[in-house]
Formats: C-alpha cells, structure tokens, sequence
C-alpha cells in the first residue's frame, strides 16, 4: 500500500518546523562547503561562536549586517548573495519561504536538501519527475521555458547532478506518482520520450523506488491536477517543495504538510500499482519506438 510509507515517513503529530532549511541552514551549508569552523570563521569577525551557531540553528534571527558580513568570508557575490540578503526579509513569516530562482540552475536549496531526505514523494501531472529526466528530455523542458540559450545547458547539468541521490549509499525511498498525461505529452519528439520511459524503468528497478502511474479514467477522483514535491527527513521534519517556470516555494507548515500528505496518499489509492504501472510504461514506451 501507498499509505504504509507515507505513515511511516511522516509522523504529523509530532512534526517540528525544519527551521534548519530556510536562511540558516543556507549559511551552515555554505560554511560546511567552504571547509571552514565555527573558530575560524568566529574569530575573523570578532564573534562569540554561540552566536553563529545559533543563527546556523534557527535560534536566533539572522541582520541584514551579520549576513553580509558572513558572505563576503564565504565569498558568496552576484545573484546568490542577493538572494540570502533578501531571504533575511521573511525570517518572521514561519510556514514557508520562497525565491526567485535562478533560471540557469536547479534552485540550490533543493540540491542542499534532497542528499538528506529519507523519503520523497514525487507526484507529477505534466512532465516525467526531475529525478529520472534524461538530458534530451530535459533540454526540451528547459528551451520551452523563458530561458536564455547560454542558460540551458547548466539548468540541464545541475538537474542530472541531482540525480547522484538514486543509488547512493543509504539512498531515499522514493515514490513517483506520474499522471498518465505526463507520459502521453510528447517532449521533443516520439524518440526522445521512447528514452525517457526506459530510463524512468530503468529507475523503477531500484530497491528504493516505486512508480505510481495514475491513468486518465482515476486522476479526477484524486483531484490530480498539479504537482508537488515532497521530502521527508530525520525526526520527523519534512518540506514541500512547489516550483514554477521563475520561482519556488518551500513549505514547512504542519497543516500544509498534512494537505500535501493527504493528496500523495489520495494519488496512490487511485494509481495503478507498481507492477502494473512498470507494465503500463513499458507498453507506452514501444508504442513511441514503433513511431
């Protein structure tokens, strides 16, 4: 059953907001990147290491002064310091916090906290999930969007980075739910959505991952209309992670987390299970190689 890993990932009653994901743990993962100690970086600005450390934790609210401070030893300049400076804006809005991503990169918190989910639920109305997309399939997606060509190629790359997650040690359980519209839509042509499904098989295969398939005739009795991401993490914290063509969005309340919860399960009572989705795929990918 769908269900039993959605219960066994998430315990809504007693999950804490993941504080850890919005501006401070930007900040502790940039420092861990730069290979740099709390000391080192303490004493170059004359601070208590307690307080950096609590800023790293949520703990305490992080000025505009401090940041800026703090990423000119990180060396962070351009569009990634402009986006931490603005996110000390909504340190006081807890629930969710938001970017105007990057067009040429995968947005990098995504990349920061999917190496450390424990499960992630995918579920998908119009295109094949990031996780699984191939190159071709990819640039396809990426060209169609408002995105400058010197642009395309690194959106294309950091988007294959992430799939490192899928076979790594201690891998995260994974369950992607893909409405059959995306399997149908055709990106590019009969022979790049002919790879695609195979190589989405070729995930299915994986010990950690599950497809869900939810064909036409059932999507409405889900109310499968849009798409979500959701990751789950260590002591019950999890994110929703929503996205559009020039932005996103990261959800950590409880109560949309519950909703978001709620829907994966909905999806997956509909879907077709996973042998069955396996089959469905397979017999829709020789139908694009027969064209």
């Amino acid at each position: 059953m769908f269900t039993e890993l959605w219960e066994d990932s998430v315990a809504a009653e007693k999950r804490v907001n993941v504080v850890e994901s919005g501006l401070a743990g930007e900040i502790l993962y940039i420092r861990d990147q730069r290979d740099l100690t709390l000391e080192v970086v303490c004493d170059q600005l004359g601070w208590q290491q307690s307080k950096l450390s609590r800023m790293e934790h949520g703990q305490q609210c992080i000025s505009t002064a401090d940041l800026a401070s703090l990423l000119v030893i990180y060396k962070v300049q351009g569009k990634e310091r402009r986006r931490l400076l603005h996110m000390t804006e909504r340190q006081d809005q807890p629930g969710y916090w938001d970017y105007d991503s990057p067009l040429d990169v995968e947005s990098m918190p995504l990349m920061r906290l999917e190496p450390l989910a424990t499960s992630i639920v995918a579920a998908e109305s119009l295109v094949i999930p990031g996780l699984v997309q191939i190159p071709d399939y990819t640039r396809v997606i990426v060209q169609a969007g408002p995105v400058p060509p010197e642009q395309v190629g690194p959106r294309v790359e950091s988007r294959k980075a992430r799939q490192f997650i899928l076979t790594r040690e201690n891998a995260p359980k994974i369950d992607m739910i893909v409405h059959e519209a995306a399997l149908r839509q055709v990106v590019g042509n009969a022979k790049i959505m002919a790879a695609q499904l195979r190589a989405m098989l070729e995930v299915a295969e994986l010990p950690n991952v599950r497809l869900w398939v939810v064909p036409f005739k059932l999507a409405g009795n889900a109310g499968f209309a849009s798409a979500f991401y959701l990751m789950n993490f260590p002591r019950n914290k999890s994110v929703v992670y929503l996205e559009n063509m020039t932005s996103c969005l990261y959800l950590e309340d409880a109560e949309k987390i519950d909703y978001f919860g709620r829907q994966a399960a909905s999806f997956g009572n509909v879907a077709l299970d996973p042998a069955k989705s396996v089959k469905f795929v397979a017999t829709l990918g020789r139908e694009y190689e027969r064209e």
